[in-house]
């Protein structure tokens, strides 16, 4: 399967600039494997306000929200927040 295209919110990168250094990193890693496994399944599953389930992975103390669009082969990092909110 080629790679899916990963995009992120610019917001989501202003709250990445403020994690610790260990937790970017591995949500940079987290981003390059979403690329190559966009059906990678998250810890637990949200509902947007539409109805579509979106992925959220916990890193560290950070919570990666994302929903895979397999008819445009691309994964939409949504949010990056504190775990737990």
């Amino acid at each position: 399967m080629p790679p899916y295209r990963v995009f992120v919110a610019v917001d989501v990168l202003e709250r990445l600039r403020t994690c610790r250094l260990q937790e970017r990193r591995q949500v940079i890693r987290l981003f390059e494997q979403m690329s190559q496994d966009p059906y990678l399944t998250g810890d637990y599953v949200e509902r947007d306000d539409i109805g579509r389930p979106i992925q959220v992975i916990i890193i560290g103390r950070q919570a990666v929200c994302y929903w895979a669009d397999h008819a445009v082969k691309e994964v939409k990092v949504i949010d990056l927040r504190p775990a737990g909110s």
